[in-house]
């Protein structure tokens, strides 16, 4: 019986530029099941996938990608896949083509680092990744465990 790779796996912002899922080795091209791994799905070649394609295999065969890594660029106006609304404050709405729990405008005014942290759980929608080599920006993405800061919040407003 199979317990699947996922199960102590957190929703996460996956790297579907990975070779493969989680608990599959990369043989020849294609992703095989690791020993000990019952997979539904069969040997697969990943490389020509789509992310949407590779989203619907791992809901088919309940094996996911591995998460990405790092920290995330909470100074950015508005996660991956989603656009910034033009008008008063910090709200953004996703883009036709996002896959996200959630598809309502969403405002972001007051969010603190931890609020921000658990609604991209909660939505399967991430801010993009931080760049490690700006250091300032860094320090000022994690700057965020108070209400909003004047450097996170000054750099949204720009961006508008």
């Amino acid at each position: 019986d199979r317990s699947p790779p996922a199960a102590g796996h957190v929703n996460c912002d996956r790297d579907y530029g990975a070779a493969c899922p989680i608990d599959f080795e990369l043989v020849g091209g294609v992703c095989y099941p690791r020993e000990g791994i019952n997979s539904p799905c069969k040997p697969t070649n990943f490389q020509n996938m789509t992310k949407d394609t590779k989203m619907r295999w791992e809901m088919l065969c309940g094996s996911f990608f591995p998460c990405m890594g790092g920290s995330k660029d909470f100074a950015s106006p508005c996660p991956s896949g989603w656009a910034a609304v033009q008008g008063d404050g910090w709200r953004c709405r996703p883009t036709p083509d996002t896959v996200s729990v959630c598809q309502e405008v969403m405002s972001f005014e007051g969010f603190n680092l931890d609020m921000l942290t658990d609604w991209q759980q909660k939505c399967n929608a991430f801010w993009p990744a931080l760049d490690v080599t700006d250091l300032d920006r860094q320090a000022e993405a994690e700057d965020l465990s108070n209400p909003i800061g004047l450097g996170a919040t000054v750099r949204r407003l720009l961006a508008l």
